[in-house]
């Protein structure tokens, strides 16, 4: 009788530990007709047809309750479409241990840039209109901390990214100090970047820092963005030595959201507009277009299909 009261209790904690663990899946699969334009010394292509494969990406996420206020998440998320040869692929993976302090985290990921933030449209085009015209992104390491309310609706971060994901000894390092605060419908976005690394040569037309803001307002009816990206270069270089600026419109009407995004740095710009009409909570009906100007990529895009999110 003892041995089988002991077995029980065994169970009961066994059962009471695995509780305080959740695992959950999240991800989108979507199928459309789509065209873009790519341009190489100085020759366009114009490529259309059927992409059955859109934004295929799966998310794995383990959330584990420590006690003692602490928890730990974990989360790995692949992909699989035409840009990765149809491969499932590993985009993003991340550890994080959160409590009373705040957040630390060490992620595998790539490089971001705040201002993006200003798109608040939902768009769904077949080229990152963004990162393909205005800003760039790369692949890398991070370590971060994101701090408890400083005050209500503030938070501060310090991070540390270093480029080239998975090496041991990165010579670029980008080191971020960050801060949001939210106030209701108003998200204002800043983050201070100085890269360490830089070669001479690079000194001479590379700055070492740069600032990047973004802030948004819901006024219920629509929702709007604008953000900030200063130059990263000094010369003559009319892409990277400019200041670029973004902007997002977002108008629910029911089960239809209407936006436009766009962003201007240089002789680069975009802009990129849509209707969005949900069937249900995780599926809609997208129709996208939108024009580049100035880089690789320039010409026009559109997309016309369905994405289902989960």
């Amino acid at each position: 009788m003892k041995k089988t009261l002991i077995a029980l209790a065994v169970v009961a904690a066994s059962g009471a530990a695995f509780a305080q663990s959740s695992v959950s899946l999240s991800g989108t699969f979507g199928s459309a007709y789509q065209s873009y334009d790519t341009t190489a010394s100085g020759v366009v292509t114009k490529n259309k047809g059927l992409s059955p494969v859109t934004d295929a990406s799966i998310k794995a996420t383990v959330v584990e309750d420590l006690g003692g206020g602490l928890k730990v998440t974990a989360a790995g998320q692949f992909a699989m479409n035409n840009s990765r040869g149809g491969n499932l692929t590993k985009e993003d993976s991340s550890v994080a241990l959160a409590g009373g302090f705040g957040t630390v985290a060490f992620a595998s990921t790539r490089s971001s840039d705040t201002a993006i933030a200003a798109n608040v449209f939902a768009s769904w085009m077949p080229v990152t209109s963004f990162y393909a015209t205005v800003s760039s992104r790369a692949a890398g390491d991070v370590l971060s901390y994101t701090s408890p309310a400083i005050v209500p609706g503030l938070t501060l971060g310090l991070a540390q990214f270093e480029v080239t994901e998975g090496a041991v000894t990165s010579v670029l390092k980008s080191n971020i100090l960050s801060a949001n605060y939210t106030n209701g419908p108003l998200t204002v976005m800043v983050a201070q970047k100085a890269t360490t690394g830089l070669t001479a040569a690079q000194l001479v037309t590379t700055k070492k820092n740069n600032t990047e803001l973004a802030a948004t307002y819901d006024l219920g009816v629509a929702k709007l963005g604008l953000g900030y990206d200063s130059a990263t270069t000094t010369g003559a270089n009319a892409y990277t030595d400019s200041n670029m600026t973004s902007y997002g419109v977002s108008v629910p009407m029911g089960a239809i959201t209407l936006g436009v995004n766009g962003a201007k740095r240089g002789v680069r710009n975009f802009y990129d507009a849509g209707v969005n009409y949900d069937l249900s909570k995780r599926t809609s009906l997208r129709v996208a277009f939108g024009k580049m100007e100035g880089g690789n990529n320039a010409g026009n895009q559109s997309r016309v299909g369905i994405l289902h999110a989960f």
